[in-house]
């Protein structure tokens, strides 16, 4: 059976699209197990687009959403969609699975990482505080076309100045 999540078209709504991707690879302590982890993360280059609500549609005036250029890296998170060539991208390089949204889970133990965590919390896996630590991080290259439906969105992490690139 196919997941309803990378079944094209999507179930949610699209609001990022690139024409590349990079993905960010480190190691860390499972938050369940504390047993060492592979976790990924997807980022986006400047040139990417993100959807904006048409924030003058009033009174039941039809909104017209438009695509946005933006001139920043971005660290996406809680991506509640991804399309199934992405996804086949994605999951050999960690354990990484659908629950809610795309999340990362423990090869040992098998349960989901929190992207608040990972992505959100001073030295999680992600947002690391120094450029030692950054450096821990693998970044990945795709010069593939790329689009989501993300919740969460980091503008210009630092830790993409600092990571390892392969």
């Amino acid at each position: 059976m196919t997941d309803p999540q990378t079944t094209d078209p999507p179930t949610h709504s699209i609001n990022i699209r690139s024409p590349r991707f990079l993905v960010a690879r480190t190691v860390a302590a499972c938050r369940h197990c504390r047993s060492l982890t592979t976790l990924i993360a997807v980022a986006v280059p400047p040139g990417h687009e993100t959807l904006e609500p048409d924030e003058e549609a009033i009174d039941g005036n039809e909104a017209v959403d438009t695509w946005q250029f933006a001139e920043h890296h971005a660290l996406l998170f809680q991506i509640e969609f991804l399309p199934s060539t992405v996804a086949a991208r994605l999951q050999p390089l960690a354990s990484l699975r659908y629950d809610a949204y795309w999340a990362n889970h423990c090869a040992r133990c098998g349960l989901p990482q929190d992207d608040h965590d990972l992505f959100c919390e001073p030295e999680g896996a992600f947002v690391p505080n120094s450029e030692s630590s950054a450096a821990l991080i693998q970044l990945l290259h795709f010069d593939e076309p790329f689009e989501a439906a993300a919740a969460g969105y980091a503008v210009d992490p630092q830790f993409l100045f600092a990571a390892r690139k392969e």
